[in-house]
């Protein structure tokens, strides 16, 4: 398709710190054995663009070691392909970004050499399964300035957790634009994704530079809601809104669900793609007791596993317990352990009798490589 892919990794990386804090938002695993950029670059993919930049900002070494050349999703190509953009300095722009205009102020030259006719603006944050070929027919057919993806939803308690809502009139042109309110309700919850002509979102750009403009949600959506066309087109699968580490927690073991999962990757758009490893199936020993949990492979279970989803390489040895909880790549369970609504990064060791007990609404959180 002729259009061009960008993909923010770090937009809300200061909202996730637990999970951020060495690695971009983009490189959060998620659900066993994926990482958040695997959706939005798999959602290019199934929309045969072939054409796409990941731009960064800090603690990218892990998104570069999965992402690779981007054979996985086949990316890696003579033309087109993937190219990931290390956070750097032109000009008047020093030091990181700071917004999405700002962003796209250091890669114009980029922009303005492909020969695309359209450019799709996603997120990590936001994960979901959707063929862009469908938002561009609708963009064409609105001849609108800016296609934003929105989803009607349900916000149920106070939150101004980096969502933008859109009002929009009959005709699905928006009346007005919220930019993280703090409110409560059913709304058209923006999915972090927009479509523009690549000439449209030029002219932003040298606008912005001129007006030392940095933030597209503020300065050009909210700003300008009235004096541009911008239309919204509905998404109706699923989504996870990942701004939080409950937000993690509970969107992750959502998937849990028979029906969220088929939706997320069984979808009629196309699979999720991730970077393949070749590792060993899981091994069940006699005495392991495993219900109602998301298990990768490279795994030995020999405990007692219950309503939790377990990364690849994980050992959970005799007599160990563990529900409710999230367990990252190559941790290790030791013997009469009992976890309860936990969440390990990766390397983690729990040693032998140990009880760590969470709750549902307060997970607790063992940070990478930790002892405990």
């Amino acid at each position: 398709m002729n259009c061009l892919g960008i993909i923010f990794s770090d937009m809300q990386d200061w909202n996730i710190t637990e999970l951020a804090s060495h690695r971009s938002v983009a490189a959060i695993p998620f659900g066993g054995r994926y990482r958040l950029i695997d959706f939005p670059l798999s959602n290019i993919v199934n929309s045969d663009i072939n054409k796409v930049c990941i731009i960064t900002k800090s603690n990218y070494r892990s998104l570069m070691e999965h992402v690779g050349s981007g054979k996985d999703w086949d990316l890696s190509r003579k033309k087109g392909g993937i190219l990931i953009f290390p956070p750097y300095a032109l000009g008047e722009n020093h030091g990181l970004f700071q917004g999405r205009l700002d962003a796209l102020k250091r890669v114009l030259d980029y922009i303005v050499s492909s020969k695309e006719k359209y450019v799709v603006l996603s997120d990590c944050d936001m994960i979901y399964n959707i063929n862009y070929r469908d938002v561009i027919d609708y963009h064409e057919k609105k001849n609108s300035d800016i296609t934003a993806v929105y989803t009607r939803t349900n916000i149920e308690k106070d939150s101004s957790i980096h969502k933008i809502l859109y009002e929009l009139d009959d005709d699905g042109r928006a009346d007005d634009i919220l930019v993280y309110p703090i409110t409560k309700g059913t709304y058209n919850v923006g999915l972090n994704t927009w479509v523009m002509d690549k000439d449209f979102i030029e002219s932003l750009i040298y606008d912005a530079i001129a007006r030392n403009y940095k933030d597209f949600s503020y300065d050009v959506l909210a700003r300008k809601v009235h004096s541009l066309r911008i239309y919204g087109y509905e998404y109706t699968g699923y989504f996870a809104h990942i701004d939080s580490l409950q937000s993690y927690y509970e969107n992750s073991l959502g998937l849990l669900n028979a029906n969220n999962l088929q939706r997320l990757f069984y979808s009629k758009t196309g699979p999720i793609y991730t970077k393949t490893k070749d590792s060993t199936p899981t091994r069940y020993c006699t005495d392991a007791n495993v219900k109602n949990s998301l298990i990768a492979s490279g795994c030995v279970i020999e405990g007692n596993v219950e309503n939790s989803i377990i990364f690849r390489g994980v050992k959970i040895d005799k007599n160990a317990s563990v529900k409710n909880s999230i367990i990252m790549q190559h941790s290790a369970i030791g013997e009469n352990a009992k976890l309860d609504s936990i969440i390990t990064d990766t390397y983690v060791q729990v040693t032998n009798s140990r009880i760590l007990l969470g709750y549902s609404n307060c997970p607790f959180f063992i940070k990478k490589y930790s002892v405990v």
